[in-house]
């Protein structure tokens, strides 16, 4: 059997939809035999541990179906990392797909390179259309192949969908992502980050990424649903920030993307339904911020912001609906296309 290059961890609970379409690009690779494909089975209620059963024993040398209890996408990402066996690791969501025209290309990339990870563009499609809505993650000025040292990237911050990781770096390092818990994949990026020296860049994009579909935990709906796994996201990584960095030169990396959480944080309670229960906990994370995270707390200072500040949140309600009726559907796109 052929050394595996890429393990590719699917997150798979109740995706039963949507799974054949992200299998079928991986097994049309002609790589396949370098692929090291594993379904991890979340406590699905579906068809997806048939669906992932029959695919495995159509291709026992490629796929694998890795049942579990239900623990979240986190849990799926710590079972994956635990089993990979390939020379890389790069998740994916069991509702999208990779790029058929550049896995193949993207799989000799990981064959010859050695950097601790690779970052590549990802294209966003719209869920009922299949439509190509935008490029993300372009790297203009890194040419395919540099690899660069992380420290000399400030202002990477990249997403999920962009990072493949040195299997190595995941097993030999303590990395673990916070189970029972939504908008864990910049918890994932960021551990991963803080155990990675270098990086190499792959110009074509190889993740693609599902978008508008009803319930997807960075809808409005999903927001108002897990609001507060969102915050526990964020205070863990705050917290992981200040105790756990391998150099102070992580922090670079860090503060970009844990600064955008912080401020979606607070766009987040201004779209929920602002109780008085939930103005209590907006201002407990104002408060842990000026307290424990000052450089975080002074970053954000939009006009709204500044007037809940300065008035001990009393204008919580009414600033919340006036930014929500201004324009939903922007919100809503903001939402969705956080990542």
């Amino acid at each position: 059997m052929a050394d595996k290059i890429l393990s590719i961890s699917i997150a798979a609970y109740n995706v039963a939809e949507t799974l054949k379409e992200c299998l079928e690009p991986l097994l049309h690779s002609k790589c396949l035999e370098r692929l090291d494909v594993m379904v991890v089975n979340d406590g699905s209620t579906d068809d997806t541990p048939k669906i992932a059963e029959a695919y495995a024993r159509a291709y026992p040398g490629a796929v694998r179906l890795l049942n579990k209890e239900n623990g979240g996408w986190g849990s799926t990402l710590n079972a994956g990392m635990k089993e990979a066996r390939g020379k890389y690791f790069k998740q994916l969501d069991g509702d999208d797909y990779f790029s058929a025209e550049n896995l193949d290309d993207f799989v000799q990339f990981l064959e010859r390179c050695n950097a601790d990870a690779v970052y590549s563009p990802f294209i966003k499609f719209e869920h009922e259309t299949g439509a190509v809505l935008k490029l993300e993650g372009e790297q203009p000025g890194h040419p395919p192949g540099e690899v660069v040292p992380l420290s000399e990237l400030k202002d990477l911050a990249p997403a999920m969908h962009a990072w493949c990781v040195k299997t190595s770096v995941l097993q030999d390092n303590p990395i673990q992502i916070t189970e029972h818990c939504f908008y864990t994949d910049v918890e994932f990026v960021l551990k991963t980050c803080n155990f990675c020296e270098t990086v190499a860049f792959y110009p074509l994009p190889v993740y693609c990424y599902r978008l508008s579909r009803g319930g997807q935990s960075m809808s409005v709906e999903g927001i108002r649903k897990h609001y507060r796994d969102h915050l526990k996201m964020v205070t863990t990584l705050l917290r992981y920030e200040k105790e756990s960095l391998t150099s102070p030169q992580k922090h670079d990396l860090f503060y970009p993307r844990l600064l955008g959480c912080c401020h979606m944080q607070y766009l987040i309670f201004f779209a929920l339904d602002r109780t008085h229960g939930q103005k209590q906990e907006l201002k407990a994370f104002d408060r842990l911020l000026k307290t424990e995270y000052p450089q975080y707390y002074a970053a954000i200072a939009s006009n709204p912001i500044r007037i809940l500040r300065a008035t001990n949140f009393w204008g919580y309600w009414i600033i919340g609906y006036l930014k929500s009726r201004k324009d939903k559907r922007l919100k809503q796109y903001v939402f969705q296309n956080e990542v």
